[in-house]
Parts: structure tokens; sequence; C-alpha cells
């Protein structure tokens, strides 16, 4: 399957810069649609509890699920969630466009917040584009990995 080709109709039906969001995806995952990364100090939770019993599946599973990061953009599971979908997150290992529509989606709501690029990259990875007392942004090696990889798709575009 051409993925950048998947990220790139993604995010045309989406609204966003496709370039940004294949910068993203490529810094995000190195292009692995089976990407998934657990964070156990995640802390936002999207109804876990109502979410499982709708799905038939524990509150732990389905709490493991909203802490992890899945697929090309490596969206948060209860970023998904948020976001309103409703179908088991495992699913999105079945079909790769399914994190891409949610992320594409988080990230458009950023784009239509922040209004540089920069502060959109930083707000898709920690949420807001907090900046430290020295004005660089509190994750700015990120910034700086996604907007080394968007430059380059530039150059060749």
């Amino acid at each position: 399957m051409d993925f950048v080709a998947l990220i790139r109709q993604v995010a045309i039906k989406e609204g966003i810069n496709a370039d940004l969001f294949q910068a993203i995806c490529t810094h995000e995952s190195a292009m692995n649609p089976f990407a998934m990364r657990f964070e156990p100090a995640w802390k936002y939770f999207y109804f876990p509890r109502e979410t499982a019993s709708k799905l038939g599946i524990t509150e732990q599973t389905e709490s493991v699920l909203q802490a992890s990061s899945h697929g090309l953009c490596q969206i948060m599971g209860s970023v998904m969630r948020e976001l309103g979908y409703l179908q088991p997150l495992t699913v999105v290992y079945s079909d790769p466009s399914l994190p891409l529509v949610y992320g594409a989606k988080h990230l458009k709501k950023y784009g239509e917040k922040y209004k540089t690029e920069a502060e959109v990259i930083s707000a898709y990875n920690a949420g807001t584009p907090a900046k430290t007392a020295g004005g660089m942004f509190v994750n700015q090696k990120y910034v700086d990995a996604v907007s080394l990889h968007l430059h380059e798709l530039r150059k060749l575009g």
C-alpha cells in the first residue's frame, strides 16, 4: 500500500496541509502503519468505563488503548474517542486510514486555533504550544524534527 498517497489523500479530504501531515507522520511513525506506543503517564481519558461497557471489553483494556498512540500519525486513542471514533481501537491496525482520519481532524483543530506552523506542530504533539521562559517551545526538539521533514518535503515538491 502507498502510505504517502493515503496520507495525502486524507489530508486533502480533511482540508489540511498535506506536506505538514506527511511530515508529522514521517516523524511520528517512520511510516509504520502498525506503530503503537503506550504512554503510562497518560491522564486524559475519554469515558473509558462507558466505552468499555458498550464494546464488551474491560475498562483496563480500553484505558490502555486510550493511553496509546496508534498508526502512521500516532494519534492517541483518547483523542480518537474525543473526536467521535466509537469502534474498538484495535480496528485501526486493519485499516491504516482510520487513525489518519482522526489525526487529520486533530491537526485541523490546531490549524484553526494557532497562527504559525510551529505552534500547530507543537500543539499536535503536546496539546498546546507552550513555551519556556526563553521563548522556546517546551517540545522544541519535536517541532524542529517535524519542521526538518517538512522542509525536505517542500524542497522535493
